[in-house]
């Protein structure tokens, strides 16, 4: 993924609203209610409400708001409540973080992955997390430094670091309960997307495809930071989606699959759907003949297991940097009579998929 680089004004207001970066579904068909498995939890497919516990606001990834305070008729009236200065401007970074608000508690990313919690009625700041990234400058990273947010559950709040490590902290204190490495940032691996949490466990994946990595998704125990499982978003000998890289070379070992954002949850269906993105080299097909699965694809994966179940693929034998960078969105919809679980996914192609 190619982005031009932002040079951030170095504060953030909060509005009475919460937008994110990615789509917003509208539909006229609500998804079908499921419970979450614990109180406080993110709803499943129920709007959010007067939290915002999750990235997508739901599990379904659907960002939709049911608070009904702002109106046609006063939204003119709209003024900002408070302003909070990171400190942090600096070239080659960007802020595209999705402020997570739960009991009163607004947790905000910065680009080189530090942690605000802040009051989220007044803007005054609880804690801040720093993390010490030795060498960031010469980190080969794509595409800047930026981070999408944090995930937060269990008292704890969890963040990927763009060296490519997944850290859990003490929701009230900031200090770190664990951190794991999830993989080499020297060899091209960074963390930027958002994890999701559910259940217990944390899911995330990892960015880096323009440096030659082989891409990956993995769950983690929230408790201990214990790896539970691994699927590479490019598929080794034996696996399902191998036939489709060449024979004749190692490129498969090399050959990309970030996941740049946070995956949609079905828990009914005990499904994790993952967006990954594109090949790698991404403009040169040469050495990769054939469609380069689970590059350009929409992938569901067991939730507990990590193991394959589908996939559609968006653009085979991607050379145009088509990658897979919008969330993907679950919903249902009434077809024939029946209600028909639903996902969709907007492509760089110009397609809703």
């Amino acid at each position: 993924m190619r982005r031009a680089l932002v040079f951030p004004i170095a504060l953030l207001l909060a509005l009475t609203s919460l937008l994110g970066s990615a789509p917003i579904l509208l539909a006229a068909q609500q998804a079908t209610p499921a419970a979450s498995p614990v109180a406080g939890a993110a709803p499943v497919g129920d709007p959010a409400g007067a939290d915002w516990l999750t990235y997508g606001g739901n599990l379904y990834n659907q960002r939709y708001s049911s608070l009904d305070q702002i109106t046609t008729s006063n939204v003119g009236q709209l003024k900002g409540a408070w302003t909070f200065h990171t400190g942090i401007q600096s070239g080659a970074t960007s802020f595209e973080s999705v402020p997570i608000v739960t009991d009163g508690m607004m947790f905000v990313t910065g680009p080189q992955s530090q942690v605000w919690a802040l009051d989220a009625r007044t803007g005054k700041q609880l804690w801040s997390y720093v993390p010490t990234i030795e060498a960031l400058v010469s980190l080969p990273l794509c595409c800047g430094q930026v981070n999408r947010g944090v995930a937060v559950a269990d008292g704890l709040v969890f963040v990927g670091q763009v060296d490519a490590k997944l850290t859990a902290l003490d929701e009230k204190t900031g200090k770190v309960a664990w951190s794991v490495q999830v993989d080499d940032p020297r060899a091209g691996y960074s963390e930027t997307a958002a994890p999701v949490y559910y259940d217990g466990l944390v899911y995330i994946g990892v960015s880096g495809a323009e440096y030659e990595i082989r891409g990956h998704v993995q769950a983690y125990d929230a408790k201990t930071g214990k790896q539970v499982w691994r699927w590479y978003t490019i598929p080794g000998p034996g696996e399902t989606g191998h036939d489709t890289w060449p024979a004749n070379n190692d490129m498969w070992k090399y050959g990309g699959g970030s996941v740049w954002q946070a995956p949609a949850i079905d828990p009914a269906l005990g499904l994790l759907y993952v967006a990954i993105g594109n090949p790698s080299p991404d403009l040169d097909g040469t050495q990769r003949a054939g469609d380069n699965l689970f590059t350009e694809s929409i992938v569901a994966l067991d939730l507990k297991t990590g193991q394959y179940k589908w996939h559609f693929q968006e653009v085979h034998h991607d050379l145009w940097d088509y990658d897979t960078v919008s969330p993907n969105v679950l919903f249902d919809v009434e077809m024939n009579g029946k209600t028909v679980k639903g996902i969709g996914q907007a492509g760089k192609t110009g397609w809703v998929y």
